[in-house]
């Protein structure tokens, strides 16, 4: 974190972005008699290529189904070749594709901040995609979309395929998780002698004293583990994207917000598309009188001034969210589906969380 965290040179971004500084890591290989000391391989690729690689320099074979991802490396390590394997390379956040890169052409897809917890970048800004060609600018800072529009179009195209194979919450292609069918533990631990107690649950804080930038830690937020509860505050803000409240992270918790103007409620259950979310349908102006509410059946209800949506969520929220409570911003790892890293601005008041 700060300076402690380093640099990254001339790659642009950081942790928590999808731009290079963010994402590209040098990889080191030693392996006496097979791997050349002092040979250097420029080819893209990814953590996923490790499992089929090992499984081929241990002389198996990656099968045909379930589908892998990953590619065989032991050609680049050998020196057999210095050409990706890949056709191209996705930049996924979550289930988000945020970016393709094919040679030297990156196409971003999204907004995007420098890093976590960051504004998001004033020219990466807009919704239509940058084009960057990484080989003549590392940096990522000459758009070159307008001047190269048959690369857009050539990686659109990748983007789009891949999305609809394993992004977003509908994907045709999902990758099953792994299973092992007799998992044996390669490292047997000890208990601590001194386990700790359990964490008991703290002195709950009135809501209503909180303002935006406040938090609370989780055992001192409202308990929300199994259980329907109402969400009620006041809104007044310019602003059309930020949290208005978060209590939760990757796998667990709910969010009000504002999406293009539009006041959203989301509920997540677990990881990755295991979240619902609805929104009312016209966007808000003024002072807003805001009501959400999850039922014991799972039923979600958003009132915002007279403006009313309903769903259904996936199931209560399970355990009660680790991460802080949070007005006006979510700190650590977002409950939303992508980072929301502009602060809310304006006035937040009367802020309630009931449970039956």
């Amino acid at each position: 974190k700060g300076a402690d965290g380093g640099n990254a040179g001339p790659l642009r971004g950081g942790k928590g972005s999808t731009w290079e500084g963010g994402v590209r890591e040098p990889t080191l290989v030693r392996w006496p008699g097979r791997v050349v000391a002092g040979s250097v391989c420029d080819a893209v690729s990814g953590t996923i290529d490790l499992l089929p690689t090992f499984v081929t320099l241990a002389g198996g074979r990656v099968p045909d189904e379930p589908v892998i991802d990953g590619r065989d490396l032991s050609p680049l390590l050998l020196g057999k070749s210095n050409e990706s394997p890949r056709e191209a390379h996705y930049y996924f956040a979550g289930y988000t594709l945020q970016a393709v890169r094919q040679g030297p052409w990156k196409l971003a897809l999204t907004p995007q901040a420098e890093s976590m917890g960051k504004e998001i970048s004033s020219d990466a800004a807009g919704k239509e995609p940058r084009l960057y060609n990484l080989e003549e600018d590392i940096g990522e800072r000459a758009n070159l979309a307008a001047a190269h529009p048959e690369m857009v179009t050539r990686l659109r195209a990748l983007a789009d395929r891949m999305t609809a194979e394993i992004g977003g919450k509908d994907p045709s292609l999902r990758r099953p998780a792994g299973e092992v069918a007799n998992p044996r533990l390669l490292y047997p631990t000890v208990d601590s002698p001194n386990p700790a107690k359990s964490k008991k649950v703290g002195k709950a804080v009135p809501l209503e004293s909180l303002k935006s930038g406040d938090t609370l830690a989780s055992d001192s937020a409202p308990q929300v583990a199994k259980a329907g509860f109402t969400l009620t505050c006041m809104v007044e803000t310019s602003q059309t994207d930020t949290i208005l409240v978060a209590h939760g992270g990757l796998s667990a918790g709910y969010a009000l917000r504002l999406k293009m103007g539009r006041v959203a409620f989301l509920i997540r259950t677990g990881a990755g598309n295991h979240f619902t979310e609805i929104e009312v349908p016209r966007t808000v102006e003024g002072a807003s009188n805001i009501t959400a509410r999850l039922t014991q059946d799972g039923g979600m209800e958003l009132s915002v001034n007279g403006q009313t949506a309903k769903g259904k969520a996936l199931g209560l929220i399970g355990r009660q969210p680790m991460e802080d409570f949070c007005v006006g911003f979510d700190n650590v790892k977002p409950v939303t589906p992508e980072t929301v890293p502009v602060k809310f601005e304006g006035n937040l008041s009367a802020l309630k969380l009931t449970i039956p």
